[in-house]
């Protein structure tokens, strides 16, 4: 299924759709991911036996998104979640919306948050790339920021090509959340205290000079991707015990 996006493209989005509905929480997946992540899958099946519907959806050059490239920025990404909401506001009325959110995904989160009035029953963030600036420079990007800079993008194999524009790249200077974000909302981080993309150190520092109400949930020994047997479950267990709000 697909909807229409504000920049020209087609959303692909996937439901977890439950014969009752109570709730719909959004999920996002994280750079180089896609709505079939095993993360969703999972918070998906188990949300569905809560009456809580999970609606996913592909950022722009991902997962099967026929956008460009060029169009994998970051206000495209964060309009096409707005896109998501507006969506569900339609086709669910007075539902109440939540967010689950991994890595990247969570970023755009904030971001959106800071920018827009927050109107999320539930906020859970997974991995955040809180500095997802230094995790692009440090992790992501195989060559020297001077040749792509002149290159103007950059090719990243993961199971899609991925063709990242250096505009994506200032974007996520210009938008550096211990600069920019000013909000303080009540939220969940769930993250593995061993992560080697996202530290959990940066998640720390936020929570306590950016966003005090947030709490976190430490996955003790857990990488970035949670892929040990248990981790992820674990994860997401505590996921559906806080959006459930018990």
């Amino acid at each position: 299924m697909q909807i229409e996006s504000k920049n020209n493209y087609k959303i692909p989005i996937k439901e977890f759709k439950p014969n009752k509905i109570e709730k719909i929480i959004i999920a996002c997946h994280g750079f180089g991911g896609d709505k079939e992540s095993s993360a969703i899958e999972l918070l998906g099946q188990k949300l569905i036996k809560e009456n809580i519907m999970v609606i996913a959806f592909d950022f722009p050059a991902h997962g099967e998104s026929e956008a460009k490239g060029e169009e994998y920025l970051v206000t495209n990404c964060m309009n096409d979640l707005i896109t998501v909401e507006e969506y569900i506001t339609k086709n669910y009325p007075e539902k109440p919306i939540g967010i689950f959110a991994t890595s990247f995904g969570a970023y755009i989160t904030l971001l959106k948050i800071n920018q827009y009035s927050n109107n999320y029953f539930s906020i859970v963030l997974r991995a955040p790339a809180i500095c997802m600036d230094k995790i692009f420079e440090n992790s992501i990007i195989r060559e020297s920021l001077s040749d792509f800079k002149k290159r103007g993008y950059t090719i990243l194999g993961y199971e899609k090509e991925l063709k990242v524009s250096y505009n994506f790249y200032e974007e996520l200077k210009n938008n550096k959340l211990f600069e920019i974000y000013n909000k303080n909302e009540e939220l969940l981080i769930i993250q593995g205290t061993e992560d080697d993309m996202a530290p959990i150190e940066d998640s720390i520092r936020f929570i306590s000079e950016k966003n005090t109400k947030g709490k976190i949930e430490k996955i003790i020994g857990a990488d970035h991707r949670m892929k040990k047997e248990g981790e992820l479950e674990k994860a997401i267990n505590i996921a559906v015990k806080y959006i459930n709000g018990k």
